[in-house]
């Protein structure tokens, strides 16, 4: 039996054969990644419900990939050195445990699972594998919140005692025309959403959480008499400020995007650019939640998606000084207690990819990873604890109680 913390160095090949699971926004930063960046790996298989999709993109980044619909019988007929799950959130568990069993590496998109009932299978299958476990919380590797943990770390503000932690995200609204506004699929934005950053602030309190309390609403994007339940065909879609014109949209990545979105819609699925107000859903559009830990550190976390600018903001207060962080700027800035002394420092020319710097950085790791048998710097127990702070928050929202671990 294998632990995350004993992994092997495998003897893998160089480039990695690579498959992925899932063909939605995430799998084309990573076939991006791959395409601009041949010498780290090479997408040798494509596998998705819909197969059409897998072969458009395909033909979008020249990729001669073998196309499929079952991840099993991808693995067994491709065997890849290392398989990326980018499927919906709550359809994890399968590709992950049939990976595993083949002791083929994994890197499996956040959120880990939606259920801890998932996440205990995906453990037990990781357990039982000499390959790696490797979820990808991209925001640790953005430089931003390195440099905040590392102030952290060296006792820059002294003791912490509080974190705040701001996501506002103005893109976040299109959630509520896709499977995340739903909890079957996604498991609400506390997990779908939130799970990033419950495992930020784990990793900078640096302790196991105690209590959670949290608090939300879905303020604005509630049901409207007057619009129609797809952007094509409402009267409004001149004036509203969300209209989705799916057939024409100007921006290259938005345009690949829309690719997608139409051939699922071909195919059956949802259309792509249902009503952000009328579309079912049973999450929230805007939320808080407090966090305690075992160490006397109290944190925040605010989420909403009905914001002017997208941006996510850390601020940590200790007993000798505070750090400021804010990703739209690409800036850090430490006050000293007492004197007032400060000291800044300005990350914008390592943020050049996708989650401010983070996402080509994540990937990177994750090849390190696979070539020298290191732990993974965020696996399985990482992901189990983010999801058990977010089904704790769903809960705690529901019924108005603190919720004790």
């Amino acid at each position: 039996m294998m632990s995350e913390f004993n992994v092997p160095a495998n003897t893998v090949r160089k480039p990695l054969r690579l498959a992925i699971v899932g063909m939605g926004g995430r799998s084309t930063s990573f076939m991006g990644y791959f395409a601009k960046n041949p010498s780290d790996g090479r997408v040798v298989a494509l596998c998705d419900q819909i197969p059409e999709k897998a072969r458009y993109l395909a033909d979008y980044y020249g990729v001669k990939a073998d196309i499929f619909e079952n991840t099993r019988e991808m693995i067994e007929r491709t065997s890849p050195d290392a398989l990326f799950i980018t499927t919906s959130d709550h359809a994890h568990v399968q590709p992950a445990e049939a990976a595993l069993a083949a002791n083929i590496h994994v890197f499996c998109e956040k959120p880990m699972a939606t259920t801890i009932e998932d996440c205990d299978r995906i453990i037990n299958a990781a357990q039982k594998s000499s390959a790696i476990f490797y979820l990808g919380f991209n925001l640790r590797h953005g430089p931003i919140h390195e440099t905040v943990h590392e102030l952290i770390s060296n006792g820059r503000i002294g003791k912490t005692t509080t974190i705040e932690a701001n996501e506002w995200y103005y893109g976040g609204k299109t959630y509520f025309r896709r499977w995340n506004r739903l909890i079957r699929f996604g498991g609400g934005l506390w997990i779908t959403k939130a799970c990033h950053d419950f495992d930020l602030l784990n990793w900078m309190a640096g302790a196991d959480p105690q209590t959670v309390y949290a608090t939300a609403s879905l303020s604005h994007y509630r049901p409207r008499a007057d619009a129609a339940q797809q952007c094509r065909h409402c009267k409004l879609q001149f004036s509203c400020p969300d209209y989705y014109d799916i057939l024409n949209l100007p921006k290259p990545h938005d345009d690949l995007m829309r690719g997608l979105r139409l051939i699922a819609e071909e195919h059956g699925e949802e259309p792509g650019d249902l009503c952000l107000f009328n579309a079912e859903k049973d999450t929230f559009d805007n939320g808080i939640a407090v966090v305690t830990y075992a160490n006397d550190i109290r944190a925040t976390y605010t989420v909403n998606v009905l914001t002017a600018r997208s941006t996510r903001q850390m601020r940590v207060v200790g007993t000798e000084g505070m750090i400021e962080a804010d990703m739209s700027d690409g800036k850090i800035l430490v006050t000293e207690r007492h004197t007032g002394r400060q000291w800044h420092y300005d990350m914008r020319g390592l943020m050049a990819s996708g989650h401010g710097g983070a996402d080509d950085r994540l990937v990177k790791d994750f090849i390190h990873t696979v070539h020298t048998g290191k732990k993974p710097r965020t696996g399985w127990a990482e992901g189990k604890r983010a999801i058990e702070v977010a089904l704790a928050a769903q809960q705690s929202m529901e019924t108005g109680q603190v919720v004790r671990f």
